[in-house]
């Protein structure tokens, strides 16, 4: 019995041990004779360069682009500092000088093999498929793993490969794999014998590829054959329409009323064009025609999250409705991230969930390394959602609201609100009262505008809805305790929560201490360009702490040694040793001048006893001639107990500086906060750490329509000049001052 098959049907090559050809042989072979060499192997020697030129065949035949550039591929296994060493090594070259040069690397540093094991992985090869064809020796697992077991015999030879301009001498055997025969009816060998003969006829170009293919580099195949076989197989396919089309309207005994539609070259050609050459086609075609080959994964969806908003994950969802929700049918509106005691040193960041029946307010443990979850915690990617406190709407008595909707207090009836301990609700443990923080008057507001819609339209049948004091009850306990602390009458026109922390012109010498570069990083004793142990590090000092960093991009892992507590010794002319209570660590610079500039800069920080600058969270108001920064009690909303900081006048203001954090997200400095300076004409530097960059643009607007006052903003120009220097340094110094 036979089965039909579509007469363009091609199916995949099964591959054999059998089937590797010479060209498995042909390494073998050469694996062989190097294997015994005692002496170090380098160009001169015929053996090596051939085995060069046949591994460098090995990768580059069956690539899609066709123009030996397998650099592409071999970069998605490489670290980003492995690939800018080996850019910058190479220096201004394409692709294809920078694969040869990491082929030479690979030989020398005895790295090949490994890089062949991580192949060999499955999970590895389904990048294979978006740079190599089906039949490409490198997706020939059987192939890929004769090679590799040949190459891991190598381990011991010493490959010296200084140059690659006589490494492609000797052309190469590439493997031909021949695919298995599909037997097919007699009906359609028939048609497949009728349109063979008709194309012997019209002189085409048969698409046989020889039993030898010469280096795919300097002679690969005519660009021509390619062609004709593309013109080849559409005249196949409209000849086999066509027949099609005939023989059913025989059957029914009539023409077929739809007329075939002939297929375009141009759409022959998109659609086979990864076989074809692709030098001139643009990087966004290529992207567009490799992503096309497997079926594209599904996006996840993305959230639009307002400032201060929070997506829980479907997990988190589910472990909360399992163990934590109260009622049955209880569903998530909305999530905030909140403040709790801002204006304390008891500060802490609160998940706010806001259900159909309860509020929950959460906080959040981080996963420690090979710990277990708790029972009955909710699990997130990174740690624990832990329960604190449930608030039933129907217990909800007053909703107060702070000025510019920075803070807001939930006042409770007689019943309170329920407490949890070990995640396990204690009724005899209520609290009557919960307040937070926004930081913010637009993520406030729609903090605000979420909470009491939800309340007023609860699954609770509420016995009185609840009292909404908008500013009210806090302007009342605000504007009188501050008049009396500044002793006048003020008129408030805005208002911001924020962390202070001023600079004078005297501190400013120490803040400017700071450097940046490269160091070898060994322990102490060795020699250090010589050893293996020495470590190139990208190493910077912020604040009082000297970071060490893979890359100048200041990205992942990262190691910090405080400075208040080292000490720092000159060992070299080049050399300089910081010891520390964990041990020591020695460094070289690559020149004398950058030492001594290193010992400058460290011998500042270490013998600087002064205390360290205190960051201080308060709430900066804008009065008609002043800005108060004040620090609410923790019972302000009850007893309206304020303490002022500090005034600074709009007279003695020069400039204001506007600093946004940066846009990569993975740098060091993502999580760095917007601030706000003010520089007094004393030199003295006020910085304001705001919590959303949408509440840094509206302090700035109301600095700038309430005083005249025009703002900066921070830029690389601004940095070079002494003001924008010492910025600097500060944000770095406070990375990380809001919860994050």
């Amino acid at each position: 019995m036979y089965h039909m098959l579509p007469y363009a049907y091609r199916p995949q090559a099964n591959y054999s041990r059998a089937q590797h050809g010479e060209f498995q042989n042909l390494i073998e072979g050469y694996v062989n004779i190097i294997q015994r060499e005692t002496d170090i192997v380098d160009a001169e020697n015929p053996n090596g360069r051939k085995l060069f030129n046949s591994i460098d065949t090995f990768f580059s035949y069956g690539l899609l682009t066709r123009d030996g550039t397998y650099w592409r591929c071999i970069r998605e296994f490489l670290p980003r500092a492995e690939q800018k060493m080996l850019v910058a090594e190479c220096g201004n070259a394409n692709d294809r000088f920078l694969s040869i040069g990491w082929l030479k690397t690979s030989f020398n540093k005895g790295t090949l093999h490994f890089m062949l094991l991580a192949l060999n992985n499955q999970d590895n090869k389904r990048y294979l498929k978006k740079f190599y064809h089906v039949n490409a020796c490198i997706r020939n697992s059987g192939l890929l793993e004769a090679i590799t077991q040949n190459i891991g015999q190598l381990q011991h030879v010493q490959f010296a490969f200084y140059s690659t301009r006589q490494l492609r001498a000797e052309p190469a055997v590439a493997a031909v794999v021949e695919t298995t025969s599909v037997q097919i009816s007699s009906r359609a060998a028939a048609r497949q014998r009728k349109l063979t003969e008709k194309e012997a006829s019209q002189d085409t170009v048969p698409n046989i590829i020889p039993t030898e293919i010469p280096t795919i580099l300097s002679q690969a195949i005519d660009q021509d054959v390619l062609l004709d076989e593309l013109v080849r197989n559409r005249h196949n396919r409209i000849n086999t329409e066509l027949y099609d089309s005939q023989h059913q309207g025989d059957d029914v005994d009539g023409p077929s009323e739809e007329p075939v539609e002939e297929e375009q070259l141009v759409d022959v050609m998109t659609k086979k064009m990864s076989y074809a050459h692709m030098d001139s086609i643009e990087p966004v075609g290529i992207e567009q025609i490799l992503a096309s080959v497997e079926p594209a994964e599904p996006a996840a969806p993305v959230y639009n999250l307002a400032d201060g908003e929070y997506e829980m994950s479907q997990g988190d969802v589910l472990q909360l409705a399992i163990d934590v929700f109260d009622q049955y049918s209880e569903k998530i509106i909305e999530c905030f991230k909140v403040i709790e005691n801002f204006h304390t040193s008891h500060i802490a960041l609160r998940y706010f969930v806001v259900t159909n029946f309860n509020i929950y307010v959460f906080k959040y443990r981080p996963l420690e390394p090979n710990a277990s979850p708790p029972a009955k915690t909710n699990l997130s990617s990174d740690g624990f959602f832990i329960p604190v406190v449930r608030i039933p709407h129907d217990r909800i008595k007053t909703i107060r609201i702070s000025i510019d909707n920075l803070s807001f207090m939930i006042d409770a009836v007689d019943e309170g609100f329920s407490f949890y301990h070990l995640n396990t609700v204690k009724e005899d443990q209520i609290i009557m009262s919960y307040g937070g923080s926004m930081a913010g008057l637009e993520s406030g507001a729609h903090m605000m505008n979420s909470l009491i819609m939800v309340v007023q339209h609860s699954a609770l049948k509420l016995p009185n809805p609840p009292e909404v004091d908008d500013h009210i009850g806090y302007m009342c306990m605000l504007q009188p305790n501050l008049e009396k602390q500044l002793g006048r009458s003020i008129d408030i026109r805005s208002a911001a929560l924020c962390f202070w922390h001023e600079q004078t012109f005297e501190d400013r010498e120490v803040s400017l201490a700071t450097k940046a570069g490269y160091l070898f990083k060994t322990t102490v004793g060795s020699w250090m360009k010589s050893t293996e142990e020495a470590e190139q590090k990208y190493c910077m000092i912020i604040g009082n702490d000297f970071y060490m960093f893979n890359d100048s991009n200041c990205k992942g892992k990262n190691t910090v040694i405080k400075l208040r507590d080292t000490t720092v010794t000159s060992t070299g002319r080049v050399n300089f040793q910081l010891k520390t209570h964990d041990g020591s660590l020695e460094f070289e610079c690559t020149t004398q001048e950058d030492h001594t500039d290193w010992m400058r800069v460290l011998t500042i920080i270490i013998e600087d006893k002064s205390p360290e600058q205190f960051i201080s969270a308060c709430l900066a108001v804008l009065t008609e001639n002043s800005i108060a920064l004040v620090q609410e009690g923790e019972k302000f909303w009850t007893d309206g107990f304020l303490r002022l900081l500090t005034e600074i006048k709009i007279e003695s203001l020069k400039q204001v500086i506007v600093v946004y954090p940066p846009e990569d997200k993975e740098s060091f400095f993502a999580n760095q906060s917007p601030l706000l300076c003010f520089v007094t004409q004393t030199d003295t530097i006020h910085y304001l750490f705001i919590r959303f960059s949408k509440e840094l643009e509206r302090v700035a607007t109301a600095l700038e329509s309430n005083y005249g006052l025009p703002y900066v903003t921070f830029s690389e120009e601004f940095a070079l000049t002494p003001v924008g220097k010492t910025i600097q340094n500060a944000c770095c110094a406070s990375k990380v001052v809001w919860p994050m």
